[in-house]
């Protein structure tokens, strides 16, 4: 299943547009697209701009399609789950994404391995959960806890504390019904 519109216009909404904050480790970013990440895709994905700064927004959905939501597994997932977990890929890499979702799987003691690979375990574990709401509230404490962590063991971090928080604010809102996407 290709990037469906609504998440893919809720992740351009997140992501804004371009920023090179010289405390950001990635670098400049357009639409939460980095320079690397750039780089990277012009090896698969044809007509992209060699400068992040060039990128336009249909490119960073294709981008978003092809290097976050499917290698992230999103497409077999359920609708918000699949947000989440996509939403957690692009700020955090798509294997980190997957490992807040086992993570908060194994809170509803699922037993899975953390390896960030949405598998037939994976898979099966999500289908036994039945508050995808329930589920999608772990996935963000998950995320909230990485972010303190990372923000205590980096300092320089601290400084994107409020934005990641507030990030998973307006995430908790789509998922709760206050601006719900699907």
């Amino acid at each position: 299943m290709a990037l469906p519109k609504e998440v893919g216009e809720y992740i351009l909404e997140v992501e804004d547009g371009y920023v090179n904050n010289k405390n950001d480790p990635g670098g400049a970013t357009n639409f939460g697209i980095t320079q690397r990440t750039l780089t990277s895709a012009r090896r698969t994905i044809a007509c992209l701009p060699e400068d992040v700064k060039d990128l336009t927004e249909e490119q960073a959905l294709t981008i978003f399609e092809f290097l976050y939501w499917k290698p992230a597994g999103c497409c077999k997932l359920q609708s918000l789950i699949d947000l989440v977990v996509f939403d957690g890929a692009v700020n955090c890499g798509t294997r980190q994404g997957v490992k807040f979702l086992q993570e908060a799987l194994n809170v509803f003691d699922c037993g899975l391995a953390v390896d960030g690979v949405i598998g037939k375990k994976t898979l099966a574990a999500l289908s036994s959960v039945r508050n995808a709401r329930a589920l999608c509230a772990v996935v963000l404490w998950q995320r909230a806890l990485y972010y303190l962590s990372l923000a205590n063991s980096k300092p320089t971090m601290r400084a994107f504390l409020r934005g990641w928080l507030n990030r998973l604010a307006k995430l908790w809102q789509t998922c709760y019904g206050h601006g719900n996407i699907r």
